[in-house]
């Protein structure tokens, strides 16, 4: 056997063992450092956290040794020169200790951001001309977090000087098998590395949003570290303060903040269902042929958004603006951005605080855009996927499990659930490629889209659904709310375009029919959460960024895409770019957007830009200094 090599690779495993022991005490001082934020966690929470975060862990460790696992893991007779040493041992501290650096400032830092610092604390550094100021008064406050810092550093070193090395092996002498068997060794190490990188055999590397699935919400910045979520966020977007209007203004013009003081809470089941790419084109609500006969039926007695938008185009964008009212504004989609960790209002959320007892369910498979991680996040209790549906036989063989069975399903579970509950049901199988089960080949209409039949057995599925729920107790004190994710294929010039193409059916629906109407008003996925809210009487001040349909300031839309954010009205679409208008259309007068009337209404552009400029504020404002909820 080749001894000398794995004597080599034992010396790595040792040095390495020292970070994980110095990033260990990181953990707990930061806990102990906040513990008045982490009120419920108790000493079995904590070193819970600890053993799951060694997954976030071994990824910063990896991450800031990879030149210094590298140079050791080489099989060259170098390894035992001190020259060498010297230089590995370098490598290894000054990485390590910039890593360790970040993760000391988050244990002062933390009580301002209430979050792991991301990477828009870089952008926030470069333009903050008071820096000279804040930094010596952050030191002075702070002066035991700068101890504890030379501390670890000196327990690095200390612990890295302390692994002695064996006496020196001759690799040159080994045989050909000893040869094989040393770079088998290296190449399998080297995969090792690969695979703490990625964070496992998980289909997407480990993110952020991970950590949302692994513990309790507020326990989240326990379990991660700062180099992991500074690294994660490096290449994500960091959205800008803006300073348009101040605080008494802005409240003027925009508030995310409501209050239905008035109300009395009737305490409804609500359950939210999220039908994947349907575009209101394929509704009675389209102008054409309807590929949806039963969602049409539901219209007709229901409280139907008949002008309703999304607020993007990617199913990573809709799920957070229908069940948190959080759209996703910018570059990055908010479950993969770094706000991902921040506090979410949502149905969860709000909810269960109230009893509900919370579920979300999505038949794909688990890990999927990372809605499983994301829905711990925003408060689900319970995550239902393609793994706790346990029937392969159902699997479409691509996405997850067919629509019609993943409905019966969340239709049984439900039924174990003690009312009331909320649970929000996201479908897939109208997704590309466009597959439906074989045996109901033919028996949905061909149209002349290539979705046109999966839209049709995904309608089918939903008819499924209510004639199942029907026949449950909890059926008739249920709000159900049908929505969409985004739109999805067209030949229709006016469904491609960027007004058209975020257009989808929005319906409120109760088995007594007593919300059946009609709303001509413009209506957003981030309008569903405040309007559910409102009609359930709910009294108690919450956080949304939309507005309630009862609202007088209700009918605005918010969307980004490429560089361009667009504000709806009613019929009025606004482009703007820089935070300044770059044209505007009537879309009701002008389908094809083709005319622009930026010049003929100053006075609306001026009221809407005004809109828009107090939104933008707020909302990156929110994002920034984690402020999502009403505390």
């Amino acid at each position: 056997m080749t001894l000398g090599y794995l004597q080599q690779l034992f010396i790595l495993i040792k040095r390495l063992l020292v970070c994980y022991l110095v990033y260990a005490i990181c953990r707990v001082v930061f806990f102990w450092g906040n513990i008045k934020y982490f009120s419920e966690t108790n000493s079995i929470d904590l070193l819970r956290n600890c053993l799951l975060g060694l997954r976030f862990d071994t990824f910063s460790i990896f991450v800031g040794s990879s030149l210094f696992i590298l140079l050791s893991l080489l099989p060259i007779n170098l390894f035992y020169k001190l020259s060498y040493q010297k230089i590995l041992k370098w490598v290894f501290i000054i990485p390590n200790s910039i890593f360790i650096l970040t993760n000391c400032i988050d244990i002062g830092y933390f009580p301002y951001i209430k979050k792991r610092s991301s990477a828009d604390l870089f952008h926030q550094l470069a333009g903050q001309s008071d820096i000279s100021k804040l930094l010596p008064r952050y030191l002075k406050e702070n002066w035991w977090i700068v101890l504890l810092y030379f501390f670890l550093v000196f327990i690095l070193i200390k612990g890295y000087s302390r692994i002695k090395l064996l006496k020196e092996n001759n690799l040159k002498k080994q045989t050909k098998k000893q040869w094989f068997i040393t770079v088998v060794i290296f190449i399998l190490s080297n995969g090792c590395i690969v695979l703490g990188i990625r964070g496992g055999l998980q289909r997407i590397p480990i993110d952020i949003v991970n950590a949302g699935s692994m513990t309790k919400i507020v326990e989240v910045p326990i379990l991660l570290n700062t180099p992991f979520t500074l690294i994660k966020s490096i290449d994500h977007q960091t959205l800008q303060e803006y300073q348009f209007y101040n605080t008494s203004q802005l409240n003027y013009i925009y508030s995310p903040l409501h209050h239905f003081k008035s109300l009395i809470f009737k305490k409804q089941n609500v359950v939210v269902i999220i039908l994947e790419s349907f575009s209101k084109e394929y509704t009675c609500l389209g102008g054409g042929k309807s590929l949806t006969p039963f969602l049409d039926s539901l219209m007709g007695q229901s409280l139907t958004f008949i002008n309703g938008f999304s607020n993007g185009t990617k199913s990573i964008e809709g799920i957070p603006a229908i069940l948190s009212s959080l759209p996703s504004l910018y570059e990055n989609p908010f479950i993969n951005s770094n706000y991902s960790n921040n506090y979410q209002s949502s149905f969860a959320t709000i909810l269960s605080k109230e009893g509900y007892k919370t579920a979300f369910f999505h038949g794909g498979i688990n890990g999927t855009m990372n809605f499983d991680n994301w829905s711990s996040l925003a408060g689900y209790e319970n995550y239902f996927g393609k793994n706790e549906y346990n029937n392969n036989s159902d699997f479409d063989d691509f996405w997850g499990i067919w629509d019609e069975p993943f409905l019966q399903f969340s239709v049984k579970k439900m039924c174990q659930f003690k009312e009331p509950f909320h649970s929000a049901i996201f479908t897939l199988s109208s997704h590309h490629p466009y597959f439906i089960p074989k045996k109901y080949k033919n028996k949905f209409p061909k149209g002349y889209l290539e979705n046109s039949e999966c839209i049709g057995y995904a309608d089918y599925s939903l008819r499924q659904f209510f004639e199942s729920s029907k026949k449950t107790n909890w059926y008739n004190n249920t709000l159900f709310i049908l929505t969409a994710d985004h739109g999805s294929l067209s030949k229709n010039s006016f469904y491609n375009n960027p007004v058209g193409n975020l257009t989808i059916p929005i319906l409120f629906f109760k088995p007594d029919n007593s919300l059946k109407n009609q709303n001509n008003f413009a209506f957003s996925q981030m309008d569903i959460l405040p309007s559910a809210l409102n009609y359930l009487g709910y009294n108690k001040p919450f956080f949304a960024f939309g507005n309630s349909y009862k609202d007088e300031t209700n009918g605005h839309d918010y969307f980004y895409q490429n560089g361009t954010h667009f504000a709806f009205s009613d019929s009025i679409v606004f482009y703007f770019n820089q935070n300044k208008i770059k044209t505007v259309y009537n879309f009701k007068q002008d389908s094809n957007l083709t005319k622009s009337i930026h010049d003929k209404y100053p006075l609306l552009n001026s009221v809407y830009t005004s809109k828009f400029k107090a939104f933008i504020q707020t909302y990156h404002h929110t994002l920034i200094n984690n402020l999502g909820v009403v505390k």
